[in-house]
């Protein structure tokens, strides 16, 4: 069975096909450039429900909360309003909201959710809420799966079941939310004989195990299974118990014990691994059927590297393609849908204890090196052009190095240049006459202008050395590597620090993050560059649409640092 990342990257190749065939067809019909940008753009809107239904006061909003490591769902004992809630993949936390008769969308800050979902902000919804769309930077979300968050099933405001069973052909993936205090009870079981005839998969969840006595347990799992078998016909998964609130807790501890004790593990593994089986199987499978659709009616000898590149690449989604194209999906084994894995694997969504990694922001020993260059050169520049003594100094120096020169020329005026820098090329000018004299060669002129002793270069390299000195501080103060706070490191900073290094666990965690971050800027450019291309670029998110400077400030240092720069680059 295929992980997300290798699901991710076999839509990644898929992308390139379409490319490719698409470059290939333009050349022969000029009008096929429509046609490929649309099967472009199904590929870019990969979008997948997981529905989280059950009663109120279930947990429902908890348990999602402990899926994403992140208590940001508003929960509580009073019902939610009629009222949608989806949560998508943001690189920053929002809130986007749809009313009802209106196609502009409001926003809100998190804070301010429970004004507008809660039966206690928002009674009878009055205030004409279609639906909530969450932005949250979890790593679940990044793959392209929506949770939603659904009304509660039973409650005293009838329209907040009726909102959402009209729901239910929207589901991909049903979460039925029960408890121990009162199992499957009648109109949950109801909601789920609507729903089992539609949706691909039904996963039932056993909350607040930690109310109840571990002996205690086994009797109510056996008659949930019972009831969700006769319900499912003979179709079902076992049910899952486990403690929302102790696998929150457990996430923002870090505390894998905890973690696996809570019974979120065991879930979380089952359902990640349908949902890539089914993103494999029934989306890559239904794309590639539209690929080879549109390969098979342009027909141009050129196109027979993208109809093999195709077939390889189907060989990897468990699809058997015949010599006519006709295309047989291959089924999971049945073991693989519905029995839970006999260990938990701890990262089933990417989760593991947290390193602290700022995706979005600077090299930090870059950032240090420019605020202190920044200081530096805002006080030398008016020293330099107020102080005959430091212009002096600076042409028996020989200025600064040309990348310095462009740096102090960005914060300088002209009057301040013009005043600064007469006595540095006055002192060039004696120099080459006197190699015009006695030396009037190469040698000569390396002689009169000699490599420039740059002050800038010596503020950089005292600035990189602190910067390496204050993450080897942080690191023997820190419990563990993993709780150390890091931004992404450029690659030449990274061989700075690695030089320097006597602590080989911290390179080896330096080392790992890196690669996680490389390969995470590249998923994000792979992203952002399907869904510029199907012209769906509103989907993106901010740290796709920065990852072309994100992948080469890692690269080769930011450019205030390493390039001319514009003061606000980095501020």
């Amino acid at each position: 069975m295929m992980s997300l990342k290798q699901y991710e990257q076999l839509k990644f190749r898929l992308a390139e096909i379409i490319r490719l065939a698409s470059a290939i067809d333009y050349e022969h019909d000029k009008g096929s450039e429509q046609r490929w940008r649309d099967v472009l753009a199904r590929l870019a809107e990969d979008r997948f429900n997981v529905v989280v239904a059950g009663r109120f006061n279930r947990g429902k909003s908890t348990l999602m909360n402990a899926l994403f490591g992140m208590d940001r769902l508003p929960t509580g004992i009073m019902p939610l309003t009629s009222v949608i809630t989806t949560v998508r993949y943001g690189t920053s936390e929002r809130v986007l909201l749809d009313y009802e008769g209106n196609r502009l969308r409001g926003e809100a800050s998190l804070s301010q959710l429970t004004e507008y979902v809660t039966e206690k902000g928002n009674p009878g919804n009055q205030k004409h809420i279609r639906s909530a769309e969450i932005q949250l930077p979890a790593e679940i979300l990044r793959r392209g799966f929506y949770f939603v968050d659904t009304p509660g099933l039973g409650s005293a405001i009838f329209e907040n079941t009726e909102t959402t069973e009209r729901f239910i052909p929207e589901i991909d993936v049903l979460i039925l939310v029960s408890g121990y205090e009162s199992p499957l009870t009648e109109d949950e079981i109801r909601f789920l004989h609507k729903a089992s005839s539609s949706v691909r998969a039904v996963f039932v969840v056993l909350n607040k195990q930690d109310t109840v006595a571990p002996e205690l347990r086994g009797d109510v799992l056996t008659y949930a299974e019972q009831v969700v078998e006769e319900v499912l016909n003979g179709q079902a998964r076992r049910p899952f118990s486990l403690s929302a609130r102790q696998a929150l807790a457990a996430k923002q501890a870090n505390d894998i014990e905890a973690l696996r004790t809570s019974g979120l593990l065991d879930f979380e593994q089952e359902l990640v691994n349908f949902l890539t089986a089914q993103k494999s199987e029934l989306f890559l499978d239904s794309m590639c059927d539209r690929v080879l659709v549109e390969l098979n009616a342009s027909n141009w000898t050129g196109l027979d590297e993208a109809k093999n590149e195709l077939l390889a690449l189907r060989q990897q989604v468990h699809v058997n393609v015949d010599a006519e194209g006709t295309v047989k999906p291959v089924s999971l084994p049945s073991s693989a849908r519905t029995e839970a894995p006999s260990a938990p694997v701890v990262g089933a969504v990417g989760w593991r204890p947290q390193r602290r990694l700022q995706t979005s922001s600077v090299c930090e020993v870059c950032a240090r090196v420019f605020k202190k260059l920044l200081e530096f050169l805002r006080h030398y520049q008016y020293e330099l052009s107020t102080r005959p003594e430091v212009q002096k100094r600076h042409a028996e120096n020989g200025g600064f190095c040309a990348l310095h020169t462009w740096h102090y020329e960005q914060i300088s005026s002209p009057h301040g240049v013009c005043t600064s820098y007469p006595a540095l090329l006055t002192r060039l000018a004696e120099n080459l006459r006197g190699a015009a004299q006695h030396k009037a060669t190469a040698s000569g002129l390396d002689q009169a202008v000699p490599k420039a002793h740059c002050p800038a270069c010596e503020v950089r390299w005292k600035a990189e050395d602190d910067a390496v000195q204050t993450l080897m501080t942080r690191r023997s103060k820190s419990e563990s590597l993993e709780r150390m706070s890091l931004s992404p490191l450029c690659l030449p900073h990274l061989r700075l620090i690695l030089a320097r290094n006597t602590d080989e666990e911290l390179s080896r965690y330096l080392l790992e993050c890196e690669a996680d971050l490389l390969e995470r800027t590249a998923e994000d450019m792979q992203r952002y560059a399907i869904r510029h291309d199907a012209l769906r670029r509103a989907l993106t998110s901010a740290e796709e649409r920065n990852s072309y400077l994100q992948g080469l400030q890692m690269l080769v240092g930011h450019k205030a640092v390493n390039a001319i720069f514009v003061v606000r680059d980095i501020l």
